[in-house]
């Protein structure tokens, strides 16, 4: 069975993640007619799970992975510039334990062994860190490395383990809202090709004489012609081919999961600063600030179920005691976890290779058009938050030579988002509140804080407010119209997906039921839900956050 119309595309995306979304504004904004679709939210899988983290990869250096280290170090200097409303520079410390340990276990580890065991002492982490600075001088955004002695390290840090000899600092960067950047790009994308379409809760049914059946959660099917498909589905890479008729093998995910502290005293002893730490087991683990909470990290299991992943029991015992072996002069319990996410790497297939020493690089494996097929379908396998645009880019070649067309931009000076236009000096920043404050009405204070919520779009937020907006109840940093705008102007669908990926209200320990109520208010008010509808959306929102993030909600 066929459904009518069919609408011819130009490229159809599925999968509306960081690379699916890098994509497609990167093809829209080569003129192409594209879709983009995602049976969940946008951003709403693997890329609603890293680390908060835009770095270089320090880590690749001991695999001698150093074109990706290159590549990520330029790709995280780019994103604090074209995105600076959502990536800001984060100093980092490493504790180092012994002096010497790990160069022999480093040197098997870069001759491809697949067993060495990790343990990285001052010498090593000098040579890591020296290196680093060296590949990251292209787009130099931050200062270089220094090592700190113990004494030093110690009147800092005073509840790090007196077992340190050294501690080594350099900097990274953080995302604040990596839902947002992804949402943000397929926003992009959209105004520089105006008849390319993005529909999120959106599934693949399957495929019949070269097109594609697609399922909205609500309403009816609808099939759509690709000239070229692009699988960015992720950890569902090798289900949705089969989806297509193609049967493929190329994933051999890991789950990455992550706690969040309400610890005071641990904040007070990060001050800012992310710790980057070796667990007794050689597995690097990270602890850092994030929302007025400690963003605890991550772990590296091998695992091919993303539909159902969660943080386990195992998982948080590790956290809380690699943080105990790391912080003695603090106390760690369950009872600080105020969320807990995870979700499952692209890694490729690498039977037989440990999890943490799998390669992070990506790749777009082709499967060529066939008569039954009368489209290619490119899987991106692979990849990471920090190179999403190099390799959109390289897979937006890809598809241009196959379809005949020429690029006519590129998108590494290209801003993102809220970051279009962004102050980047005390000058300039406080000329833009002024002339903000004049437009909306709004208090030079609350621009303040909009801006960094939202970079340049926080204008048209403050215009919707007014002068006085009502606090939103359990979180008067954000307002009632604030939430209204989101609802109305950023494809919102469900609850969710403004509690946990349009704002950072559910993973910075916010959520409340007063908080949701309201919320729910709000929503079912600019989108017309009903009362059972709103109700539903309560019930749906509080399974979830038990089933996937350890919060337990009772509504009534």
């Amino acid at each position: 069975m066929t459904d009518t119309p069919i609408e011819n595309f130009d490229v159809v995306i599925l999968g509306a993640g960081i690379n699916g979304a890098g994509v497609f504004r990167d093809l829209c904004e080569q003129g192409l007619k594209c879709l983009i679709i995602d049976k969940g939210d946008f951003g709403s899988g693997t890329s609603a799970a890293p680390s908060r983290l835009i770095h270089g990869g320090l880590k690749y250096l001991e695999t001698g992975e150093l074109r990706l280290v290159a590549e990520s170090t330029y790709e995280r200097n780019l994103l604090m510039k074209n995105a600076a409303h959502l990536v800001r520079p984060l100093p980092t410390a490493i504790p180092i334990l012994s002096w010497t340990k790990g160069v022999t276990a480093a040197l098997r580890t870069l001759f491809r062994s697949t067993t060495a065991p990790r343990s990285r002492g001052a010498l090593l982490v000098k040579v890591g860190l020296s290196l680093y600075d060296h590949y990251g001088s292209r787009a130099r955004q931050m200062p270089r490395h220094r090592m700190i002695t113990r004494r030093k390290a110690l009147a800092e840090i005073p509840a790090l383990t007196p077992r340190i000899v050294a501690l080594g600092t350099y900097y990274d960067a953080t995302i604040s809202a990596p839902e947002r950047l992804v949402l943000e790009l397929i926003e992009d994308g959209q105004k520089a090709s105006p008849e390319s379409r993005a529909m999120n809760w959106c599934g693949v049914t399957g495929t019949s004489d070269g097109t594609l059946h697609l399922k909205p959660e609500t309403g009816e099917g609808k099939a759509v012609r690709p000239r070229f498909v692009v699988n960015a589905t992720g950890p569902w890479i090798d289900r949705v081919n089969g989806l297509l008729g193609l049967n493929s093998q190329y994933i051999g995910g890991t789950k990455g999961s992550h706690v969040l502290l309400d610890h005071p005293a641990l904040l007070r002893q990060l001050d800012g600063r992310m710790l980057y730490f070796e667990a007794d087991d050689g597995r690097i683990l990270l602890v850092v600030p994030f929302q007025g909470k400690a963003l605890v990290g991550s772990t590296d299991i091998p695992s091919a179920d993303p539909d159902s992943v969660a943080c386990t029991d195992d998982e948080t015992h590790y956290f809380m005691q690699s943080l105990h072996d790391l912080l003695p002069g603090l106390e760690f319990n369950r009872d600080q976890i105020v969320y807990a996410y995870a979700g499952i790497r692209p890694l490729p297939n690498s039977q037989g290779v440990a999890p943490g020493l799998i390669s992070r690089d990506h790749s777009a494996l082709k499967d060529a058009a066939t008569p039954e097929r009368p489209f290619p379908i490119l899987s991106l396998v692979g990849g990471k938050w920090t190179t999403f645009r190099a390799f959109s880019a390289e897979v937006t070649d890809t598809v241009l030579a196959d379809l005949n067309a020429p690029r006519l931009r590129g998108t590494d000076e290209m801003p993102i988002g809220g970051g279009r236009g962004m102050p980047r000096t005390t000058a300039e920043r406080t000329e833009w509140i002024i002339a903000a404050a004049q437009y909306t009405g709004a208090a030079p204070e609350r621009l303040e804080t909009l801006l960094d919520r939202y970079g340049t779009t926080a204008r048209d937020i403050a215009r919707h407010e007014g002068i006085q907006p009502k606090p939103l109840i359990d979180a008067p940093e954000f307002t009632e119209p604030e939430l209204d705008w989101i609802v109305r102007n950023e494809s919102v669908v469900h609850l969710a997906d403004v509690l946990l990926r349009r704002t950072p209200l559910a993973i910075s320990g916010h959520l409340t039921p007063k908080l949701c109520c309201s919320a729910a208010t709000i929503a079912a008010a600019a989108l017309g839900w009903t009362a059972e509808r709103k109700e539903a959306e309560l019930k749906r929102l509080a399974a979830l956050l038990a089933e996937r993030h350890g919060v337990h909600l009772d509504f009534g």
